[in-house]
């Protein structure tokens, strides 16, 4: 009997509870769980982002100590390209190789006849062909028709 009066009075606290809107320990337990799984997984989520923002902030630092790179030595080569085409440095290559400036005396002049060439001449438009006479009944513009079809088809030529 002391077991169905604890089972009955283990009851009525759960109805009594129920009623009063009170939550058992073990639905408390499971909330601070729920809220604590939450709060693992907000934080899990953050820390993932934290990473990829902080690693992709690297690779632009890192890129851009290579454009700097890359930069500078652009510089280097555009400054030893216009070195090398300073009229000073052709002048000291020509002689290097063994050129010198050429007298007025050593130079010759060719004559090209009929340079510059005349400029080439239109050919003559074709004269225009006189307009069609219209014809004067159904049977003639017939005829014309066919006529006509039958020579395009002749030259190879479609109406399309």
């Amino acid at each position: 009997m002391a077991v169905l009066a604890e089972k009955s009075s283990g009851r009525q606290k759960r109805q009594r509870a129920r009623r009063l809107g009170i939550l058992t320990d073990a639905q408390v337990a499971m909330g601070w769980f729920v809220v604590l799984a939450v709060a693992a997984l907000v934080g899990a989520i953050y820390l993932s982002q934290a990473s990829n923002i902080a690693s992709t902030g690297r690779r632009v630092q890192i890129l851009q100590n290579d454009l700097q790179i890359i930069k500078r030595d652009n510089a280097a080569l555009e400054r030893t390209v216009a070195e090398a085409q300073s009229l000073e440095r052709m002048q000291q290559e020509a002689a290097r190789l063994g050129f010198v400036r050429a007298a007025p005396e050593d130079m010759e002049y060719l004559v090209v006849p009929q340079y510059p060439a005349p400029a080439p001449t239109q050919p003559a438009p074709e004269p225009l062909q006189a307009a069609p006479v219209p014809a004067q009944s159904m049977g003639d513009a017939i005829l014309l028709a066919l006529r006509g079809s039958v020579s395009d088809m002749v030259l190879g030529q479609s109406g399309q």
